[in-house]
This record gives C-alpha cells, structure tokens and sequence, in this order.
C-alpha cells in the first residue's frame, strides 16, 4: 500500500469564485490565482501570506488597495488534507473569506473596522509533484 502524504494543490470553487493555491512550484514558493466576474489576479512567493492557527492554516492575498478607499483582501481557511500521492484528488470544502478594511486621510471611521463576505468553496485537494 501507498504512505500518504500532504496535499500541495487545492482547486477550489463557488458560483464565479474560482481559487487555486499550490504550497510548492518550481519557483520554490507558493502560487495562488484568484478569479471572479470582475477580477482575474495571481500571486505568488511573498504576495502570498501563511499563517498557522488552531483551525487551520490561513492563506491571505491582496485583490485590491485603493488609498484613501479601501483595502480588500481574501483568505482560505485550510486544513491539513492527507491524500494518496499521484491520486486525483480528495474533495474538501472550505470557507473563502473576503475582507474589506476602510482607509482614510482622517483614520478609521465608527464602526467595524473590517468587513467580510465568506462564501463556501468546494474541490480537490491533491499532492503533485513539482
């Protein structure tokens, strides 16, 4: 029998939102792709930031920061997935959480300081080779 190992490739998605994020290239670091009706966006190395918390590892981009505005970003909640290496996948869901955080010249104005819009994501988790 196989070992397992861990999943390096998530393809994700829901309604127009379709996120992939690979934990590895041959670039040597992280890839992530971000797109939706309006916004088509790639990011990777340290446009990309990781973060480990107790319910998961947590993926975060930058989609947009106007000055003055706003500054929206999107985040993956991501477990540990432990697939068979070489299959076609494991199917997950995950929560995809889009924040927008006000910015002003006078500082932050009353109220929450950051907005979220979570819509739940659903695909394949699967180890390749890079």
């Amino acid at each position: 029998m196989e070992g397992f190992t861990q999943a390096n490739l998530f393809e994700l998605s829901q309604g127009a939102i379709q996120v992939t994020y690979s934990s590895t290239s041959i670039l040597g670091g992280p890839i992530f792709s971000y797109r939706d009706g309006q916004l088509s966006r790639s990011f990777r190395g340290e446009e990309v930031r990781l973060l480990d918390t107790e319910i998961g590892q947590l993926i975060t981009v930058t989609l947009e920061t106007i000055p003055d505005l706003r500054t929206v970003t999107f985040s993956l909640v991501l477990p540990i997935v432990t697939v068979i290496p070489q299959s076609s996948g494991t199917c997950i869901k995950v929560p995809g959480i889009t924040t927008t955080a006000p910015t002003t010249i006078a500082g932050p104005p009353p109220g929450p300081q950051q907005l979220y819009s979570i819509v739940n994501l659903s695909g394949t988790a699967q180890f390749i080779v890079s």
